[in-house]
């Protein structure tokens, strides 16, 4: 039965032979269907978080204060990822980091429940799902080479950022009328169920069996670490990524986590209206998945990636300064198609680029790159209350648009990756 639906779904859609491959994969499709409903609690999370603590606080800067929690931990636990993921396995790393996930959001809704709900527990919530992030995400993507090969590790990619542009579109919309009909206590009681359907897909794969590609090493963690950084400083693309990584990550994508004063404060929206301006983001991550697979064989990885990127910044800067309801959403919605670019070939080029036992430190260096973001937070948190959320998101935005280009400028490795062989230039 499941052939007959692959069949006609694959058919529907003109998917590339790469990704019915990928598809044909049991454990594939058990991680695709864990990973969407995951990045669809993530998304609602990100909302619904930053409008609790605005509700009990009243404060642009404690939003950025609580988004620096939930962030921070990935600095400094993402780097270790990699390396626990070689010594208990990738899939177990990534059932406890969900476990913890589920807990922490029932706890929230407990918390909601009894009226006992605070901004320091939150805080404190916040660090634990921050930990569990930086242990779940690089680790899940660092699975799908071993489950689809690298050959078809662009095309299992470019299925998981169609769920992830599903749940990027669905997860604001949800918790819009989520929050207008239940308020937060409905939104934490749905994220609690969807990561504990989540949980139960990852656990089923855990009983399948693949093969290794990478060993526990016997060096102390320190050694490895240093031994990670020499191995992303000699290789230009992955240096490349990944200090772009560290720059959006600080400067452009703290963003989200102030839709709410955004929504609120200068669009003078509900909770609904919040939703509808989230859902732009993942629409056009929609046009930007349909763009990168059009692309993906005429331009090479790393110049998508780099336009993507920058055309982020602009529609960033102008959504900053909007006052018009409808331009602020057009402008999300050009926002999200350079989240797609950015996101595919972020960890494509990773991927490609990094030999199989190096996989998993590769990753890992993302992920502390994304570690740098809870400053950014905190920072647009500062200036926003200081200046208002305009002069924060569009000044950084501009700073991040100028990075971003001296980065591709002084890097070229990144721009001479090949279209036709996804061949990469390390030098």
């Amino acid at each position: 039965m499941w052939t007959e639906l692959s069949n006609r779904y694959q058919n529907l859609w003109h998917l590339p032979a790469g990704a019915r491959e990928s598809l044909a994969s049991a454990d594939y499709r058990l991680l695709l269907s864990s990973s969407t409903l995951w990045w669809l609690a993530h998304y609602m999370e990100m909302l619904v978080l930053g409008w609790l603590v605005l509700e009990l606080t009243n404060s642009p800067a404690l939003v950025g204060l609580v988004a620096f929690c939930r962030a921070i931990p990935v600095l400094f636990v993402g780097g270790f990822g990699g390396m626990l993921a070689d010594r208990i396995g990738r899939r177990p790393l990534i059932i406890a980091a969900q476990s913890v996930t589920v807990a922490m959001y029932a706890a929230v809704a407990l918390l909601l429940a009894t009226g006992l709900a605070a901004l320091w527990q939150l805080v404190v919530i916040a660090l634990v799902l921050g930990c569990a992030w930086a242990m779940d995400w690089p680790t899940r993507r660092a699975l799908i080479p071993d489950l689809v090969g690298r050959a078809r590790t662009l095309d299992a990619l470019l299925l998981e950022s169609l769920g992830m542009g599903i749940a990027r579109t669905l997860g604001p919309f949800a918790t819009g009328f989520v929050l207008n009909a239940y308020d937060a206590l409905g939104c934490f009681l749905v994220l609690s169920g969807l990561s504990a359907i989540s949980l139960l897909l990852l656990r089923a794969l855990s009983r399948q069996t693949i093969p290794h590609t990478s060993s526990p090493s016997s060096a102390s963690p320190l050694a490895q670490i240093r031994d990670s950084v020499r191995y992303v400083q000699q290789n230009q693309p992955i240096l490349a990524v990944t200090l772009i990584t560290m720059i959006m990550n600080m400067l452009a994508f703290p963003y989200m986590n102030f839709l709410p004063v955004f929504a609120r404060d200068i669009l003078h929206q509900d909770p609904v209206g919040l939703g509808y301006l989230g859902a732009a983001v993942g629409v056009g991550s929609f046009c930007g998945l349909y763009l990168v697979g059009r692309v993906r064989h005429l331009a090479g990885p790393g110049q998508v990636f780099l336009v993507g990127t920058l055309a982020l910044n602009l529609a960033l800067l102008a959504f900053a300064y909007s006052t018009d309801f409808l331009v602020s959403w057009a402008m999300l919605l050009v926002v999200g198609l350079g989240h797609a670019c950015f996101g595919i070939l972020q960890s494509s080029i990773v991927l490609l680029a990094a030999a199989d036992e190096r996989r998993g430190q590769a990753m890992g260096a993302i992920a502390v790159a994304i570690g740098t973001g809870p400053f950014g937070r905190l920072l647009t948190g500062v200036l926003a209350q200081s200046f208002g959320a305009p002069v924060a998101v569009g000044g950084e935005a501009v700073v991040s648009f100028l990075l971003v280009a001296a980065v591709g400028a002084a890097l070229p490795g990144l721009r001479r990756m090949s279209a036709k062989e996804n061949s990469i230039d390390a030098t």
